[in-house]
């Protein structure tokens, strides 16, 4: 099994070195790991989201991390690939329209193996906190928070700088909570044009376990968007855990292929150097089975 979106200590909310993930994903039979280290780079919530950790000290995003962070994963990925893990760099790039030349700036000088990108904020409110998604819900329906949430997420699809769309429906960590049941049908209409330009842009689409982890009872996307994703001509699929602990390396990502399978999805992609390689879902080796 790979797991292309995992989280170590650089990232704000995450826990445990570079290499406890890589050993963590060796001890469960991975072959692919790829952290995808958080990077936000929106003006107006600097304060809130454009932060990371470096030796243990937050500091700003913008400030040099970058070199620490890649010679970290590359000092993995020579200690691990004779051991039969393959050990990747990428980021998770928090996407707002008219950042694009803050983004482009930001990754252009490092060679990454993956760039993710997601929609964690609407109107500058992260609707991914707990703690933030009501300001956000409480003056939208749950059609009006979609309508905003795939509107951008077009623009992340059209901005050319991702291998990825991650978790294409993550309004409803916090949103079914708030709205209940009804935001499940909120996204017909509006999910599909997103994967139509997908497909034409040839960008693989994330299945993400978080939503198992977080009690959703489906990984992001629900199974009926990966079923549109389908027939939207979208073929390119990866696997991520979205884990921020080491513990939870690969978890879930056998449901996961179970799901994408039940779709009619018969292959994954794993990308090094940002060149995308197809691995046939037979040959995918699951912790457990």
């Amino acid at each position: 099994m790979v797991d292309f979106h995992v989280h170590c200590e650089y990232s704000i909310d995450g826990e445990g070195s570079v290499d406890e993930y890589a050993r963590a994903a060796l001890s469960k039979g991975l072959s692919h790991i790829c952290f995808t280290t958080h990077c936000d780079l929106d003006p107006e919530r600097r304060h809130h989201d454009g932060r990371v950790k470096l030796k243990g000290k937050i500091i700003d995003v913008t400030s040099p991390w970058l070199e620490s962070y890649i010679g970290e994963v590359e000092a993995a990925s020579k200690a691990y690939a004779g051991l039969g893990l393959q050990v990747l760099c990428g980021l998770e790039v928090g996407y707002v329209p008219g950042i694009e030349e803050m983004i482009r700036s930001a990754v252009d000088p490092y060679e990454f193996d993956f760039l993710l990108g997601g929609v964690h904020t609407l109107s500058g409110i992260d609707i991914v906190s707990a703690r933030e998604a009501p300001e956000c819900f409480k003056t939208r329906s749950p059609r009006q928070v979609c309508e905003e949430y795939y509107s951008c997420l077009e623009e992340a699809v059209s901005c050319g700088l991702f291998d990825c769309i991650a978790h294409i429906d993550i309004y409803k960590r916090c949103g079914l909570d708030f709205y209940g049941e009804s935001l499940n049908d909120a996204h017909h209409g509006l999910v599909e044009p997103v994967l139509e330009a997908m497909a034409t842009a040839n960008l693989s689409l994330e299945i993400n376990s978080g939503g198992l982890r977080k009690g959703l009872g489906s990984p992001y996307p629900s199974s009926d968007i990966l079923q549109a994703a389908k027939s939207a001509g979208v073929s390119s699929l990866t696997f991520g855990s979205d884990c921020h602990l080491p513990e939870d390396v690969g978890d879930g990502l056998d449901t996961c292929l179970e799901i994408a399978q039940g779709a009619g999805f018969d292959r994954i992609v794993v990308f090094e150097e940002r060149r995308p390689r197809q691995i046939p879902i037979e040959e995918l080796n699951v912790q457990g089975r």
